[in-house]
């Protein structure tokens, strides 16, 4: 039984009177347990898969179901962190992740909910700066608030639409390794939809890649390696370089297809 399940999902959006496709008869599961990145060209529909999953947007045809039961709106099993921090800025660290816990558990009390958010913190590498605004904290420290708030929401179902997207080179590799650390620590393993555009990301990230064109999901890539990950000797490997090699491909061909090209060669 699947997690996840999006079953000839379509989505339209109407903009200044004007009716645009934004899925098209797609069809994509996600096992429980299961780290699935989203790949593709800008504007292939990556982030709108996200926004069904989330229950932002609903379907005009479809079904979506989560435990093969349907979804028709948000529901607090599922978390999400976003390319941009969404933190509120009047907010310390600490009343950050404690107000999505409350969100979360009704019926909480303030200690518990205190233990919570300082457990997580601690998680994520930020003891000592519980009490810091978002406006003291640098891009990657501020996204590492996001992430331990989602987390410690305990939802069934983690979505990352470009989370490390907006942070420099350096950050981005810290917070690549420490969620492949908290995906080996994690107690409580979550089903993770993560979006990305960066292809080294989603392999070392995933166990499975799937490639969208046109507005639906055409090739599963399956990462085939064991966990835990180690960044020095994976991206050594001849498997990554083949895997690599595959999915640029891939992205190759879109572009040759915008400028009336036919032939791939990498």
């Amino acid at each position: 039984m699947s997690k996840i399940r999006l079953n000839n999902a379509c989505l339209d959006y109407v903009d200044n009177g004007k009716v645009f496709t934004a899925l098209s008869d797609l069809s994509l599961f996600v096992e429980e347990g299961e780290f699935v990145s989203i790949i593709g060209s800008s504007g292939c529909g990556k982030s709108t898969i996200l926004n069904v999953l989330s229950g932002i947007r609903v379907l005009c045809k479809g079904e979506f179901l989560i435990d093969e039961q349907p979804v028709e709106g948000p529901g607090k099993n599922r978390g999400i962190v976003f390319q941009h921090y969404s933190l509120f800025p009047w907010m310390t660290s600490k009343r950050n992740v404690s107000f999505g816990i409350r969100q979360a558990f009704d019926n909480m009390g303030k200690k518990e909910i205190d233990r919570l958010a300082r457990e997580h913190l601690h998680k994520v590498g930020l003891r000592g700066f519980e009490n810091k605004y978002p406006y003291q904290l640098s891009g990657g420290m501020q996204q590492r608030v996001a992430i331990a708030r989602a987390l410690a929401m305990k939802p069934e179902i983690l979505l990352m639409d470009e989370p490390f997207g907006a942070v420099d080179a350096k950050n981005k590799m810290i917070l690549q390794d420490l969620l492949l650390d908290l995906l080996v620590k994690d107690q409580e393993k979550k089903t993770i939809v993560f979006v990305t555009h960066d292809v080294d990301e989603a392999i070392l990230l995933s166990d499975r890649m799937l490639f969208m064109h046109n507005k639906k999901i055409e090739q599963e890539i399956v990462i085939d390696f064991k966990r835990p990950r180690i960044r020095e000797y994976f991206f050594k490997t001849d498997r990554y370089r083949e895997l690599r090699k595959e999915i640029m491909s891939l992205f190759y061909r879109d572009v040759l297809e915008n400028i009336g090209g036919s032939e791939v060669v990498i």
